[in-house]
Order: C-alpha cells, then structure tokens, then sequence
C-alpha cells in the first residue's frame, strides 16, 4: 500500500543524502511535476537491477508511464513490480530524487494521464511526428500504462545552497570556452 495520499508526494518523510540540503515540501513537487527524464530501475528477468529512462507524468501523488505490452521491461514488472524511480536536475548546482515504489499496471487508451505523453516532451508539432512514427509498432502490441506509486524518497536540492547570480555562473560557464578554461 502506498504512503502517497491526496496530498502527494510532500507527505512521504524526505530523507536527504548526506550533508546536502533536502527538497522542501513545495520545491519537490514543482521538481517532479516539470518535463523531466527519469530512470526506472526494476528486476530483470535473472535477477540483475535493469534500468531505462522513461517519460513521466506526475499526477496526485503517482507517477504515470507506459511501456510496450510484451515488453521485456513489462515483463519484468509483472513478475516483480519494486521499482526505484530516480529524477535529476544534470544542470549545476544539481538536484535529484529516488523514489523506492511499487508499481501497477493496467491497458493504456484514450483519457490515460499518458495518452498525449509525446507533447508533454515534444511539442504539438514534434509529438505529432513521433506519435505517427510509433503507432504502427505500439498497434500490434499495444502499450500499458505503469502506476509508480511512491512509499519513501529521498535526494538533495543543492540549489538552496547558492545565490541566483551564482547558479547562473555555474550554468552558463560550461558554454562559454574562455570562462571553462579560467573559472
């Protein structure tokens, strides 16, 4: 059973990692709510952690994903549905969060938080495309849809830890070769 209720996932005990600054309350949920990558990590069929970047949609206290029926990945979750959902922030001052949860799994159709998913992460005109360009695989298998439902998290928000003048440093020096080589 999971710990998430109607108020999402600020009511799980953060846990930080480390020395470094936890999430507050409202800054974890704006953080997961954002387009973001994340990385699933389940039991493979022989045992061994497997691990795969999926898109999301966050959605009262749950996190919303799909996978091809039949998949090796969709598989695995039906016979062992422990996860761990990790999301970061790859830009300084870094921010992530992990997620031990468990999942559920149903058919994916029309009204899905995941239907429309490619525009959340493509745009209208992108997701289009990559909605044309996937529709014959996904027709003969079809797609399930995957409820991450959060008991623990933990992470760290770094960005608590600095100025804006500084964490726009630290962002734009990597683009800049003659800041990257002095600073």
């Amino acid at each position: 059973m999971s710990a998430v209720g109607g108020s999402g996932i600020s009511a799980l005990a953060f846990k930080p990692i480390g020395d470094q600054p936890p999430f507050a309350p409202e800054a974890l949920e704006r953080f997961v709510a954002a387009a973001r990558i994340a990385m699933l990590s389940y039991v493979r069929h022989d045992g061994r952690p497997g691990q795969i970047p999926i898109w999301y949609v966050y959605r009262d206290g749950a996190f919303f994903a799909s996978t091809v029926t039949g998949s090796p990945k969709h598989r695995a979750l039906l016979r062992d549905p422990r996860v761990c959902l990790a999301i970061q922030d790859e830009r300084p001052p870094y921010r992530a969060v992990m997620f031990d949860a468990t999942v559920e799994m149903r058919p994916a159709g029309p009204g899905s938080p995941v239907d429309g998913i490619e525009r959340r992460y493509f745009g209208r005109i992108g997701g289009e495309e990559y909605r044309k360009m996937t529709n014959e695989a996904y027709a003969a298998t079809g797609l399930t849809e995957i409820i991450i439902r959060p008991e623990n998290v933990r992470g760290f928000d770094n960005s608590s830890l600095s100025s804006w003048p500084t964490t726009l440093f630290v962002r734009v020096r990597p683009r800049i070769p003659l800041l990257r080589r002095w600073l």
